[in-house]
Formats: C-alpha cells, sequence, structure tokens
C-alpha cells in the first residue's frame, strides 16, 4: 500500500468576495464606455469576438481567451465586428495583504484560450446553469436570478465561481513571474514596510470616510503628513490617488443603497456625508451619467449596467 502522508490545517478563510458577475449575449456594435472599479474583474470571450481598450491599448478576445483587469484600470469594451459575441464577468476583492501586494504592479492579463483549467470550470459552470435553468427562470427573457435557487445549488455555484477566480489569479501570478506577458504599470518604485503600512492605514481611513464628509486633508492630518505625501504613499502603493479611491468607494455605496435599501435620495446624500441632495445628485452624474432617481428605477431591469443586454444569465445580485 502506498504511503499516505498525513497533513492537517487550523483554518481557512475566504480570500475573495465576489460582486456584480453576470453571463451574456450582446449584439454586433455593442459597447461600455469608459469605467473603473475598485476591485479587480475577470472577463471571459465565450464566443464572438470582444475588443477592450485598457488605458490606450487594445485587447482583442477571442473565444476562450480571459482577461484579468486590476482595481482602477480605465478600460472599456467595444465590439467592431458584425457578429453578437458572448461574455462572462465577474468583479472581484481580494481579503490579503501578501496577495494584493503581489498584484499591484498589474494593469491587466491576458489569458489565451489555451489555459484548459479555466475552460474546463468554466464549462462545469454553464453545466451548472443549464442543470438548474428551469427552477428560477424569469419570465420569457430566459434570465436565470442565481440568488433565488435553493440555497445548494446556489452555494455550489458559487463555490464554483470563487474556484474559478482564484485559480485565474493564479495563473496571472505565474505568468506574470515567469514569462512577464502580464502588461506593468510604469515608473513604479520598491516599497518599504514603513510605507506599505502608512498606505493601509490610509485606506482604512478612507473606508470609513465613505459614510462622513472627512477631506483627504484631514486624513493625512490624523498621520501628521502632508496632503502630497499622503496621494504619493497611497499611489505607490495602491496604484490610484486616494481621492480618487474614496470617489469610486462612495459610487459603490451610493449604487448599494439606492438598490437595496429604502432610503430615499436625500437620505443616502446624507448618509454618504454630501451637504445636499443636489451636490448628491450632480456628483451621481459624474459617475454614472444619469440620476440617482434614474438609477433606482432601472433595479427591475438588473442594474443600470444591463440595459442593452439581449439575453443572459446573470450569477449573482
Amino acid at each position: 500500500m502506498e504511503l499516505i502522508t498525513p497533513f492537517h490545517f487550523h483554518s481557512m478563510r475566504s480570500l475573495t468576495a465576489l460582486y456584480n458577475c453576470h453571463f451574456r449575449e450582446v449584439e454586433a456594435g455593442w459597447s461600455y464606455q469608459l469605467h473603473e472599479h475598485s476591485g479587480y474583474e475577470l472577463l471571459h470571450c465565450a464566443y464572438g469576438q470582444m475588443g477592450e481598450w485598457i488605458h490606450g491599448e487594445s485587447v482583442v478576445l477571442h473565444p476562450g481567451d480571459w482577461l484579468f483587469i486590476g482595481p482602477g484600470v480605465k478600460h472599456s469594451t467595444i465590439n467592431e465586428s458584425s457578429q453578437p459575441f458572448a461574455y462572462f464577468s465577474v468583479h472581484f476583492g481580494i481579503d490579503d495583504a501578501e496577495l494584493t501586494n503581489a498584484l499591484k504592479e498589474l494593469h491587466f492579463a491576458h489569458l489565451s484560450c489555451r489555459e484548459e483549467r479555466l475552460q474546463h470550470m468554466f464549462a462545469e459552470l454553464l453545466d451548472q446553469m443549464r442543470a438548474n435553468s428551469a427552477i428560477e427562470t424569469e419570465g420569457l427573457s430566459g434570465l436565470v436570478t442565481i440568488d433565488r435557487l435553493p440555497p445548494v445549488v446556489r452555494q455550489t455555484f458559487m463555490l464554483t465561481v470563487q474556484q474559478l477566480v482564484i485559480n485565474a489569479v493564479g495563473l496571472v501570478l505565474a505568468e506574470d513571474r515567469d514569462t512577464q506577458h502580464a502588461q506593468q504599470q510604469p515608473g513604479r518604485k520598491k516599497l518599504n514596510a514603513a510605507e506599505v503600512k502608512l498606505a493601509h492605514g490610509i485606506q482604512q481611513k478612507l473606508l470609513e470616510a465613505v459614510y462622513t464628509s472627512a477631506t483627504i486633508n484631514e486624513i493625512a492630518q490624523q498621520y501628521f503628513i502632508s496632503r502630497s505625501h499622503c496621494n504619493e504613499v497611497f499611489k505607490k502603493v495602491y496604484g490610484i490617488a486616494p481621492k480618487h479611491y474614496l470617489s469610486i468607494m462612495k459610487q459603490r455605496a451610493a449604487e448599494e443603497l439606492l438598490l437595496h435599501s429604502g432610503a430615499s435620495a436625500g437620505e443616502i446624500a446624507e448618509k454618504l456625508g454630501f451637504t445636499s441632495l443636489s451636490s448628491f445628485s450632480r456628483q451621481f452624474r459624474r459617475w454614472t451619467t444619469i440620476s440617482p432617481l434614474q438609477f433606482r428605477s432601472d433595479r427591475d431591469r438588473h442594474r443600470h449596467h444591463d440595459r442593452l443586454y439581449k439575453k443572459g444569465l446573470p450569477l449573482s445580485t
């Protein structure tokens, strides 16, 4: 009998938090405006051809290709072909300082269709979807809302998505280390422990500031540093200015409150530290091009992002 090696681990915590995950087909000529996220995004082209513009660079995804996009990276989607395409997208956060530090240099990483491990996992995901599509389908559109599936089915599905994300991150790190195919942000300097600690502290203050009117100057003063030094250290570690990071987090909080709470727009404005409803509405239009009330009215259409879809399989709400 072959020797069995004993092993043990004390505990395990999830490294990823998934949100806004969906799979859909879109029409020829479909595009999505320049935008960015506070977390990471994993994109997959199931069929057809999709083009991503990332910091002025063109990345064309063919069937089976994957694209990892880092936080704060501006990108847009353009379908220049005359044919529709189908894509899968999942946004996620990583709750691990060592891992985020390893990924901080990346704008994006293009993983080709040769990554069979991801292909098999995605096929398994679609198989699970097909097996349960009759359980919870919205009308004639064929739209399946995963959150309404039975708990065991839903959790199995979400764990498969999480496994897909974790494996993709592992491939991105391996490719960056071994072949350096992933693009790097220019001009980054080596970090020291004090800078990383300071940047992490500033990040926590920024997260607290989402629900206050606190400014970058006030946060810098708490650490007895100038605003310029605060900007420099935070951008050096996270690749994004603290003011921009705070704006993204406030936008996410505003969208979540509009979609998932009964609070009025005025109450949300006050909760997020805005001086008035009008100032909140102006800022929300800068973020999304539509008013808070328009955004809220679109929630039954699976968020304002999804107005142009033909058909799809959203994986979470």
